[in-house]
């Protein structure tokens, strides 16, 4: 199994498919089998490496603090490993809060970005969702009912509407077998909650394309809205969808992500 020691942890990642680099950061929470959808898809095209963040998945846990800046050396550590020196980046939620701070720590890595369904800070309205969800993992609650209670923030009314679908994703997520241990949430959590590069952003010059779920209940659109006024090189799309959208509707997040990449820096 492919693990690479890095800084003070042994992480977990995987590569599929051959060309320039991609590499894709999961959000609060998740580890890389969540991008089941876009690995087939984006493999065809691109090198595509994913990882399981500090704390999640198959990589360590330690119990202490974490911050995002500090996932941000992980990342460069990792490509290191990998022998990458510049690769596309495509962050989801906290994993675009990573791209972010990457990008301004090590703006020469950098082909392309990809912020999905992120912000560049934490508002008063997200900050309290995590928060509930950080008292959730404190109390006597299962872990089927924390997963039911995250689920209005993740997924669209659609999906929600619809018992089968709805029913699936649950059970998709409590038959992951390597489910998140309360600590390490607790611990990406706090970082994601002392997130701001605001005053920051403007200095990202690599192409960026910002993707948000029309219906994200969690990091809700106008975060992207506010991302894209503050970037000076980037596209803005909103596409269906909830948190997830890139779940439920991969197909055209996926289309939208190779297009963007396909085209030449420059052109």
């Amino acid at each position: 199994m492919p693990y690479a020691p890095i800084r003070d942890i042994l992480t977990y990642y995987e590569e599929a498919g051959s060309g320039d680099p991609l590499v894709l950061i999961m959000g609060l929470g998740g580890d890389l089998q969540a991008w089941a959808l876009q690995v087939p898809a984006l493999s065809k095209h691109f090198r595509v490496i994913t990882f399981d963040n500090r704390g999640a998945g198959r990589t360590s846990a330690p119990d202490k603090p974490y911050s995002i800046d500090g996932m941000a050396d992980d990342l460069a550590a990792l490509l290191d490993s990998l022998k990458i020196d510049k690769a596309s980046i495509l962050g989801f939620s906290m994993g675009g809060f990573i791209a972010q701070e990457f990008a301004l720590k090590y703006p020469a890595r950098v082909e392309k970005l990809i912020f999905l369904a992120t912000a560049c800070s934490i508002d008063g309205y997200t900050g309290n969702v995590v928060r509930s969800w950080v008292d959730a993992r404190r109390s006597s609650m299962s872990r089927e009912q924390v997963v039911r209670l995250s689920a209005s923030w993740l997924y669209s009314p659609e999906l929600l509407d619809d018992p089968v679908r709805f029913e699936q994703s649950v059970q998709n997520s409590l038959n992951n077998p390597y489910a998140q241990q309360d600590h390490a949430f607790i611990r990406q959590a706090h970082a994601v909650l002392a997130f701001d590069v605001e005053a920051r952003v403007s200095s990202i010059k690599a192409p960026t394309l910002i993707l948000a779920g029309k219906e994200d209940n969690l990091v809700p659109p106008r975060n992207a809205e506010k991302l894209a006024k503050l970037l000076p090189n980037s596209t803005l799309k909103i596409l269906e969808g909830g948190h997830v959208g890139c779940i439920e509707y991969a197909n055209e997040y996926n289309a939208a992500i190779t297009e963007f990449l396909a085209v030449p820096v420059g052109a």
